[in-house]
């Protein structure tokens, strides 16, 4: 299925059944790093060898310690590889469940599946395997859940903005300063107010305080 994998976990989440899955379908060479700056340099080398991996397993969240890493999570690992390989499948393994952060590394960073770390997740694992082998994408079934219920809630990336920057504190005047300076649209506190007064009707919030926890409850921001 996959000949040379390379696995980015800090936490040993499963990581030897992980290693022993592959090999007995065929992997020849799993390396597993516990920095994302390890793994970068691992698939720097395979390259320049002229013996690159032809699968990315990383996690989003590592642990920070002692060492001064330039790649301080699996995202930015993500995108320093894809600026090398557009085409290497990867897999991200991890408990982070805020659909925009998801979406991203779809719409973004071009990974092939996402795998959330829970009971079941070695099963899901293996059929993200299974699929990417394929050529198809794969999402655990929570996530995938959640994602179609904010397409069927006709929710955009514009709403999540505003959201996010109503979860800082901001007042609708200085949002639409942002905006404006963004050169985002609209950005008119009169279509603000009525954008932010559709999400309330949508999520059944009372008023802003409400919305903002509804909001981070779906994981959405």
């Amino acid at each position: 299925m996959f000949n040379k994998v390379l696995i980015a976990e800090d936490l040993g989440w499963n990581t030897t059944t992980m290693r022993q899955y592959l090999e007995d379908r065929g992997a020849s060479t799993v390396d597993l790093c516990q920095y994302c700056d390890d793994a970068y340099l691992k698939f720097l080398a395979a390259n320049k060898n002229g013996e690159p991996y032809d699968l990315i397993i990383a996690d989003l969240s590592f642990d920070q310690d002692h060492r001064d890493e330039k790649l301080k999570d699996g995202e930015e690992l993500i995108e320093a590889i894809r600026q090398h390989d557009g085409n290497v499948p990867v897999i991200v393994f991890s408990m982070e469940e805020r659909l925009q952060r998801v979406h991203k590394l779809f719409e973004n960073n071009n990974i092939n599946a996402y795998v959330h770390k829970s009971r079941k997740s070695m099963e899901d694992l293996i059929t993200a395997l299974q699929h990417i082998s394929k050529g198809e994408i794969f999402l655990s079934s929570q996530i995938d859940a959640a994602l179609d219920k904010r397409k069927s809630m006709d929710i955009d990336d514009y709403d999540i903005n505003l959201l996010k920057l109503v979860s800082q504190g901001h007042s609708n005047r200085e949002i639409s300063d942002y905006l404006s300076g963004e050169n985002i649209t609209p950005s008119s506190v009169s279509s603000i107010e009525k954008r932010l007064n559709k999400l309330r009707i949508q999520f059944k919030a009372k008023n802003a305080t409400h919305l903002v926890a509804v909001a981070k409850d779906m994981g959405l921001i």
